[in-house]
């Protein structure tokens, strides 16, 4: 696994709010409904997993900073993406309601990592592929996931 530190990750997270906002803005439905091939997704479909996997993060980060010393450890699993996508109706979905959602709950998360130095590290969950990992390690692989998928949207929609 690629190591980041807390710093990138939470720049990275930041900046995706940005990115994504910009992306969209004043787009055409076809231009976001249009996808490069059959089994890819379009550029809307694209937004509403990245708007999924922040709420599903977020509900996870808010579990594991949340915890007590009490508590159990907190346990996850593997995210699906396709199972996640199987019930959209992209007739009904917007940008700008993912957008809006995206950004509420990416300020969420970052509102809960963004004070305390000591939770990157000390905060440990058990994730079902991964097995014991810190806060830091948990949100890595999300970044990387917006990175990738910043990066399609930028092929599909230049500037």
């Amino acid at each position: 696994m690629i190591d980041i530190d807390k710093n990138e990750i939470h720049k990275k997270l930041s900046d995706t709010s940005v990115r994504l906002t910009y992306k969209f803005w004043n787009l055409k439905r076809a231009q976001i409904t249009q996808r490069p091939s059959e089994n890819e997704w379009c550029p809307l479909e694209i937004l509403i997993h990245l708007r999924q996997v922040a709420e599903v993060y977020t509900e996870r980060v808010k579990r594991l900073v949340n915890a007590k010393e009490e508590d159990s450890i907190p346990h996850f699993h593997d995210y699906d993406e396709f199972k996640m996508m199987e019930n959209i109706d992209l007739e009904e979905e917007t940008p700008k309601a993912n957008i809006n959602t995206f950004l509420d709950v990416r300020s969420d998360m970052l509102n809960l990592i963004s004070f305390d130095d000591e939770i990157w590290e000390t905060k440990i969950c058990i994730h079902e592929v991964e097995g014991e990992i810190s806060l830091r390690k948990l949100l890595i692989p999300l970044v990387l996931r917006e990175q990738k998928f910043l990066d399609i949207l930028e092929e599909l929609l230049p500037e």
